[in-house]
């Protein structure tokens, strides 16, 4: 685990990013990184289907998380789905009827080293991220609740 963690910090530094950026920063960077937009979309997900994927086109990537879940497991999806992206992960289901995918993603995802791997660097990625509210009252009390690390908790 110690390597993957020197992994995303250094994934962190290469898009010349602060040890805990926020969601924002880090979708800027992969942009200017890249040079492709990077669209975040929500989606209504039925219980058993994928709760997030991301999709490549000429000329933009897309990442597509769940629409009625909390902000954290929607971020833990992104970063999921950003790993995959920054992990160089080719799109799988493209050409695949989408019932066949909901079947055979009924097993553990570990069984494909590309997931484990998303799964472990996005994780390691969304523990980075400075989850600071940005507006309202949650927003004025976060300064009382930075980790001793300067991460927002």
């Amino acid at each position: 685990m110690r390597s993957e963690r020197r992994r995303v910090r250094a994934l962190l530094k290469d898009l010349g990013l602060p040890p805990h950026p926020t969601l924002a920063e880090l979708h800027a960077a992969y942009e200017a990184r890249f040079q492709r937009a990077l669209r975040l979309i929500e989606q209504d997900v039925a219980p058993g289907e994928p709760t997030g994927r991301y999709e490549q086109y000429l000329t933009h990537d897309r990442i597509y998380y769940p629409m009625h879940t909390s902000r954290a497991h929607q971020l833990l999806v992104v970063c999921h789905e950003l790993a995959h992206l920054l992990l160089g992960h080719l799109p799988r289901y493209d050409a695949i009827d989408p019932a066949v995918v909901r079947r055979v993603l009924g097993r553990s995802h570990y069984d494909d080293p590309t997931e484990h791997e998303a799964e472990t660097i996005g994780t390691l990625l969304y523990q980075q991220l400075n989850l600071a509210p940005e507006v309202g009252p949650a927003a004025r009390l976060a300064p009382s609740l930075v980790h001793r690390e300067g991460r927002h908790v």
